[in-house]
């Protein structure tokens, strides 16, 4: 997630970049539940704020999408209605001399049946628009044959009625399957979505956040449905989110297909993702898509087996049951406002922190009111930003959610006003008078009174008796702590008499906890942090700083020296250069797609520090011994130990036993990167020679600075390694991607790139690892800025030879024993 520096949100805060490590209760409702007076509901509902706003597309690439499925849109044989066999036809009049004698065939149909089960929890609510586009899109679409709408309603939320049919069903304890989301016209058991015929999909609409996902109450019925047929996910959240959902009591993987249209159960692992913790092949496999085109058509190829077709996805158990005692209560009254901004903080994203900096100068926040302040003030945010802002425990409805609601109509506060305070202080005052002013001309749309009437009315002493909507005091709280032009406004206001008549806010009666879709992930322990990425010109001038958030695991190498392993997440890139680039090689060429899977790599290259912490470990011995200290450069650097400079002199086959003793020191699969992970990893989204952008600078990485790619000024030659994390990172949040050292690759060593593999996976032709040369990459503090590009490949140098100017970076694909 990304946002320009000019988008900071505050001045004085200070962003701790550690994920949450409380844990919601399994049973803990996205909002608290609600007991309001009907007296004063009413009277309050004449105050709220419907007015509509024009909504962008919730789903931001519908055609795109569409053709993502195309793979799915064979036509069979109905074997039920015939149509005319024109052709047969007409060769059989002629045959026949003339007598025509019509032919009929069986009218082809689409091949499949699509079952849309929605996901009815309250979190959802923030879905609604997004929901009616993509059924229509997938009913107008001819791309299935028929298309259903189901809902899952959670059992601690239903009806008497549904009660009733809960009673009537054996094994039926806290999922019910209704016909039509929201209407509830009938329910029905779970079983009666199976398909035998191997001609139904099921997709389940979901943000996975609900209580059913985490305590494992939804496995039963996801077991039977997978065993006829396939079936996915469709997730609201983007991936980086998924482990702090429910599917993290899963494994993610990658799934292949032999058969279309095979069920999920006879689906194959292809590639594990991260931790293994569960026997695989006895879970439920469900694979995992969102509404971006490149993962829909990963899938839908995937469900017609094309060759090569990888889809993400869990494996999840076949029986869970949480365990309360991993499950601390968060109840209100143990988090205070300033516990909970800061909470939010260390997990939200910059945008989404913008915008909750944004909402605390609204009055009244509301999905409308939020569309307001985006298209005004944030146009890059998107529905996901939405979410984390109304799921980040700030907020509260100011009515009931139940799966009828209109999310247009719902009205939020803000959990305690101090949360308001909080947020308040710390943004610009001249955004929040922005948003201020904003909003009051939304409210006078709608009322024909502005907000800074309603305060007028609200402190009047004879103001008739008119109802006053309870946003007024919010309002007036903001003005006072806004000031500047409002200072005067504030005063006289003050000065007025007593307050007028105001409509009092429904009464919540708060009888669960407030819980957020922050979770602590348990087997990864991934941490988060944020940095800055600076992009430069030709001229090497910075143009713009972008800032972006990342997650990381350490592993602990003993004697406290830890190694840094960053989530790479996966992606679609083109490797190598262009003619056009310059310094570019024939070698990097032809330019090629490559579509590379998650995985992790070291933050850093290999430093002198963590090299002898394994390196002295004979008891870890695989095939080689290892010199603990190998390094030509041993003395400090800018007042920082020798042993936070990258280890050099060390040669392929080295580095390749670094790998196996980590690995069974830690019981992952550790290893060097693929020539395709390296690239796509130093990329990290660019096309640009440098990751930094159209040159390079002394000020970002450490080479012959003396000399210029561009039209930059020229820097300090320095002749030496130097210590890592001295430079900024790239996009994916790795250091001395360019320079430094220069890089082992696993793959062997090939001329350009024809038939190179477009998975990502290394490219080895000798399977007894008895080639002798290997690829390297990144340049290093001895080479020329050309000679550093993200596309250079060095060749000239053996897999055995030691040199100062060469180290290595590692990359973790599972964590598998």
């Amino acid at each position: 997630m990304t946002i320009d520096d000019s988008l900071s949100f505050q001045t004085n805060e200070q962003i701790t970049p550690i994920l949450s490590n409380e844990i919601p209760t399994l049973t803990t409702p996205i909002y608290p539940d609600i007991t309001t007076d009907n007296t004063k509901q009413k009277r309050y509902s004449e105050h709220n704020l419907p007015l509509r706003i024009p909504d962008a597309p919730s789903i931001p690439k519908p055609l795109e999408f569409a053709k993502a499925l195309r793979p799915l849109m064979q036509k069979v044989s109905s074997g039920r209605n015939t149509i005319l066999d024109e052709i047969e036809t007409v060769e059989q009049t002629a045959i026949n001399n003339g007598i025509c004698i019509p032919i009929l065939k069986s009218e082809p149909e689409p091949w499949l049946d699509l079952v849309l089960v929605v996901d009815e929890y309250k979190s959802m609510t923030l879905w609604q628009h997004t929901i009616r586009e993509l059924k229509q899109l997938l009913k107008h679409y001819g791309i299935f044959r028929e298309v259903k709408i189901c809902g899952l309603t959670y059992q601690l939320a239903i009806s008497e009625e549904q009660n009733n049919f809960l009673k009537r069903e054996e094994n039926q304890e806290k999922i019910l399957l209704s016909l039509g989301v929201g209407k509830q016209q009938y329910f029905a058991n779970p079983q009666e979505l199976i398909d035998t015929t191997g001609r139904r999909l099921i997709l389940i609409v979901s943000d996975c956040i609900a209580p059913f996902w985490h305590d494992g109450s939804i496995l039963s019925i996801l077991r039977e449905w997978v065993k006829y047929q396939p079936l996915a996910i469709v997730q609201m959240l983007p991936d980086w989110m998924w482990r702090r959902t429910g599917l993290r009591i899963g494994s993610s993987v990658q799934f292949k297909n032999l058969v279309p249209g095979n069920s999920n159960q006879n689906l194959i692992i292809k590639e594990l993702l991260l931790w293994k913790n569960m026997p695989l092949e006895q879970g439920i496999k469900i694979p995992v898509l969102t509404l971006e085109p490149k993962l829909a058509e990963a899938w839908s190829q995937m469900v017609v087996s094309k060759p090569d077709a990888l889809a993400s996805g869990f494996v999840l158990p076949n029986q869970f049951q949480a365990k309360s005692e991993n499950l601390p209560q968060n109840k209100v009254e143990q988090l205070n406002a300033e516990k909970r901004v800061n909470r939010f903080r260390k997990n939200a994203s910059p945008v989404a922190r913008k915008l909750a900096s944004l909402l605390s100068a609204a009055p009244t926040i509301c999905l409308p009111v939020v569309r307001i302040i985006q298209a005004g003030f944030l146009p890059q945010g998107q529905p996901i930003h939405i979410a984390e802002v109304f799921l980040g425990g700030l907020l509260k409805p100011m009515i009931e959610i139940t799966p009828d609601t209109n999310s247009e109509q719902v009205e939020y506060q803000f959990v305690d006003e101090e949360i308001r305070q909080i947020l308040l202080k710390d943004a610009p005052v001249s955004d929040s008078q922005q948003v201020f002013d904003a909003v009051s001309q939304y409210v006078e749309k709608h009322f024909g009174k502005s907000i800074k009437d309603f305060v007028a009315l609200l402190k009047s002493p004879g103001n008739d008796g008119e109802d006053v909507p309870p946003f007024a005091e919010i309002a007036f709280d903001i003005l006072k702590q806004l000031g500047g032009d409002y200072t005067a406004f504030v005063e006289e206001v003050e000065n007025s008499g007593s307050r007028g008549t105001q409509l009092p806010t429904p009464n919540y009666e708060f009888e669960a906890n407030i819980a957020t879709i922050v979770f602590e992930d348990e087997e990864e322990k991934l941490q988060q942090w944020e940095f800055q990425t600076p992009t430069v010109n030709r001229r090497g001038e910075i143009i713009k700083r972008t800032t972006h958030t990342a997650f990381y695991f350490t592993e602990t190498l003993g004697d406290k020296v830890g190694l840094e392993m960053v989530a790479i997440p996966g992606g679609t890139f083109t490797m190598g250069s262009s003619e056009s680039e310059k310094g570019s090689r024939d070698n990097e060429r032809p330019q090629h797609d490559v579509t590379v899977p998650p995985f992790f790599m070291g933050k850093y290259p290999v430093t002198q520090g963590q090299w002898r912490a394994i390196a002295s470990r004979k008891d870890l011995k695989v095939n080689l011994d290892l010199n603990p200290d190998p390094s030509k450069f041993k003395e400090p650097c800018k007042g920082i130990n020798r042993w936070q400079r990258p280890v050099e002199q060390v040669n392929w086959y080295e580095a390749v036993e670094f790998c196996e003793r980590l690995s069974k020191l830690t019981g992952r699969n550790y290893r060097l990167p693929s020539e395709a992970e390296w690239e796509y990893a130093c990329r990290a989204g660019t096309t640009t020679p440098f990751y930094f952008g159209e040159t390079i600078t002394g000020e970002f990485a450490n080479y012959r600075a003396s000399e210029t790619y561009g039209d930059e000024q020229k820097g300090e030659y320095k002749q030496e390694t130097i210590p890592v994390d001295q430079f900024p990172p790239n996009v994916f949040g790795l250091y001395d991607m360019h320079g430094n050292v220069w890089e082992w690759c696993a793959d062997d060593w090939h001329d350009n790139y024809e038939n190179a593999p477009t998975d990502g996976n290394t490219w080895v032709d000798s399977n007894d690892k008895k080639e002798l040369y290997s690829v390297l990459r990144g340049g290093s503090w001895f080479n020329l800025p050309n000679i550093c590009r993200s596309a250079y490949r060095l060749i000239f140098l053996r897999r055995d030879l030691h040199y100062d100017l060469i180290g290595f970076r590692i990359v973790c694909s599972d964590g598998s024993e």
